[in-house]
């Protein structure tokens, strides 16, 4: 299962919807929709690509020099063999 943590990654600088929004240029809307799911379906790479830019940012302007990745915002846990050999 893939997990999406966009919503603890602004959780933990304090990142309003508002604001990554302003600094990614994805809609709050959609931001608001992307934060309040726990399994990610579907992403373009552009929206994951201004959401980390945009997250970058935000923690920069926090005092935190840490580039947010791709991989930062996806959590990998393997389910198991559902191969029936």
């Amino acid at each position: 299962m893939i997990y999406w943590r966009l919503r603890v990654l602004m959780a933990d600088k304090k990142i309003t919807n508002r604001e990554l929004a302003e600094l990614s240029g994805v809609h709050t809307t959609s931001i608001s929709r992307l934060k309040n799911v726990d399994e990610i379906r579907q992403i373009s790479g552009k929206v994951l690509k201004n959401l980390c830019d945009g997250l970058s940012r935000a923690y920069r302007k926090r005092g935190d020099n840490q580039i947010i990745a791709p991989g930062d915002l996806l959590d990998y846990t393997y389910d198991g063999d559902d191969l029936n050999i």
